[in-house]
C-alpha cells in the first residue's frame, strides 16, 4: 500500500504533468512555441525541482532526528525566537526556554526549523543528504546525470530568467526548451523517488 508521501509525491508528479500537458495543447502542431507558450515548460521545471525536494525534506523530517549525534552535531540548536539561527551550540539559558519538552521534541523542532530553509541544488548535496538519514547515496548514482541537468535549468530559470545569450537574427530572448527534455527530467524524477521511497520502506 501507498504512503501518503509517497501519495503526495505522486500527486505532485501530477501537477508537473498537468502543466506539461497544457503546454502541448497550446503549443499545438505550431512546430516552434513562442516563448509565453514555452514559459509553461520553465514552470513545470522549477515545480519538477520543488516537488523532489519536497520529497527530500520530508523523508529527512521523518528520519533525522534519529540520526548519529555527529550528524546532529551539524544541525542548529532551536532557539524560540530566533529560527534563522545557525548555532550548533548553546547556553543554559537557551536550553531553559524548552523545560518542560523531551530531547526528541527539541530535536525534531531543530530538524524542523533546520530543513525549512534547506536546498538541494546539485547531486552532492543529494547525496550528503541521503548518507545523513542512512539511505545509500549511490541511489542518486543512476540519475545523477540527469538530475545535473535538471537542477541546472532550474537554477537559470529561477536566477537568470532563463536568458537566451545568443544574439541575432530569429533568435528568442529566452533559451529554446524542448518538451521531450521535460518529460525525460519528469521520468527520472519519477523513477529516483521510487527508489529511496522503497530504500526508506515508504512505497
Amino acid at each position: 500500500m501507498a504512503s501518503e508521501l509517497e501519495d503526495r509525491f505522486r500527486e505532485n508528479l501530477g501537477r508537473v504533468r498537468s502543466i506539461v500537458n497544457l503546454y502541448e495543447r497550446l503549443a499545438g502542431e505550431k512546430g516552434r512555441a513562442s516563448v509565453a507558450e514555452s514559459d509553461l515548460l520553465r514552470v513545470a521545471v522549477v515545480l519538477l525541482h520543488a516537488t523532489l525536494e519536497d520529497l527530500l525534506r520530508s523523508l529527512a523530517e521523518e528520519r533525522l532526528p534519529w540520526a548519529d549525534p555527529a550528524t546532529l552535531g551539524r544541525i542548529p540548536f532551536p532557539i524560540p525566537g530566533d529560527e534563522r539561527s545557525r548555532k550548533t551550540t548553546f547556553t543554559f539559558e537557551e536550553l531553559a526556554a524548552h523545560r518542560g519538552r523531551s530531547v526528541d521534541e527539541v530535536i525534531a523542532q531543530g530538524v524542523a526549523a533546520h530543513l525549512e530553509r534547506a536546498s538541494y541544488n546539485n547531486v552532492g548535496e543529494v547525496k550528503a543528504l541521503l548518507e545523513s538519514i542512512r539511505l545509500e547515496k549511490s541511489l542518486a548514482d543512476p540519475f545523477a546525470r540527469r538530475l545535473t541537468s535538471l537542477m541546472g535549468r532550474r537554477h537559470l530559470i529561477v536566477h537568470r530568467v532563463d536568458r537566451n545569450l545568443m544574439r541575432g537574427p530569429g533568435q528568442h530572448g529566452a533559451a529554446s526548451i524542448a518538451k521531450s527534455e521535460v518529460d525525460a527530467w519528469l521520468k527520472d524524477v519519477e523513477r529516483f523517488g521510487g527508489v529511496i521511497l522503497a530504500a526508506a520502506g515508504r512505497s
